[in-house]
């Protein structure tokens, strides 16, 4: 049965290996390959060697959240994305009470870890860490990669051994380093229009679509919150980024026959992710590099009409 491209967050179901065979006139051999096939709906969620070990969504987070108790970390909310029919997993953990201030942004972030697993081979069993953005709940990212609460699947894989307590405290160090990031953004003064440039020149490489971009210049152009600034005066990458984040995953949307569909990430996580991450990494190379910098703030003579108009 063919994989359904769809997103939910329903993650308690069982996936098994069946061994795929080869098929050469009359002859029939096992072609040294598995396929990870979802017990429920009979989908095939990825193909794999026996050397790869499925692990449950399941029993993945229970020993999660066991490792969090361990730690003392029990206050926390829980958001599941299950994206590409099954095939992945991502689990959002914000932890109350544990937070950290940027003064040169104005702003308060909370502490949040992202929870991964994959039956395709796309994503490791890691932790990946993000961060709240507290006055209005927008999903920020960092620059740090996963941190490995466990190794790679294989058949060696035990739970109880890799989810370490050690790797927990890894991530909240650098999440109490991590607002560097953030202060290097607002420290790049941009005005209103080089703020809508740069969308424009991010549009142009694929970053997001058109729409998004439309979305996104709204909020730039309309900030509900006195952290961001005001539209016409002198603003930052930082603002430009909340923008960003504010319409991804707190803004609720409406589809083209006016029906409510919520937070895009509720109901396209993986794009709304790989966008997140995306304008993350340019904003900040251009925090330390001027020639990406201009790059990212010059307006094609072409488009000086498309901006004045938008």
């Amino acid at each position: 049965m063919a994989r359904q491209a769809i997103q939910t967050d329903e993650y308690n179901f069982n996936v098994t290996q069946t061994p795929l065979y080869t098929v050469r006139d009359e002859d029939n051999k096992k072609s040294g390959w598995l396929a990870n096939v979802r017990e429920d709906t009979g989908e095939v969620l990825g193909i794999c060697t026996d050397r790869y070990a499925v692990v449950q969504n399941a029993d993945l987070i229970d020993r999660a959240e066991d490792a969090f108790a361990r730690k003392g970390l029990t206050d926390f909310e829980r958001k599941v994305y299950v994206t590409d029919g099954g095939a992945k997993l991502r689990v959002n953990y914000d932890f109350k009470g544990e937070t950290i201030k940027v003064p040169e942004v104005g702003d308060e972030m909370g502490f949040r870890l992202t929870l991964q697993n994959s039956f395709d081979r796309s994503l490791r069993v890691s932790f990946a860490l993000g961060m709240l953005r507290l006055v209005c709940t927008n999903g920020m990212q960092t620059l740090e990669k996963e941190f490995d609460m466990l190794k790679k699947h294989s058949a060696q894989l035990d739970l109880d051994k890799l989810l370490t307590g050690e790797a927990i405290d890894k991530a909240m160090a650098s999440f109490r380093n991590s607002g560097d990031v953030f202060a290097r953004l607002a420290s790049v003064k941009i005005s209103q229009d080089e703020g809508k440039v740069a969308l424009q020149n991010l549009l142009k490489k694929n970053v997001f679509s058109e729409k998004v971009r439309e979305g996104i210049a709204y909020r730039f152009d309309n900030p509900t919150y006195s952290e961001d600034g005001e539209a016409g005066s002198e603003r930052n990458l930082y603002q430009l980024y909340n923008a960003t984040t504010q319409f991804l995953t707190a803004d609720n949307h409406i589809d083209a026959d006016g029906n409510a569909v919520g937070r895009m990430e509720e109901v396209r996580f993986e794009y709304s992710n790989r966008i997140n991450s995306n304008v993350l990494k340019t904003f900040d190379k251009a925090t330390v590099n001027k020639g990406r910098l201009t790059a990212l703030l010059a307006a094609p003579k072409l488009d000086e009409q498309l901006i004045a108009q938008n």
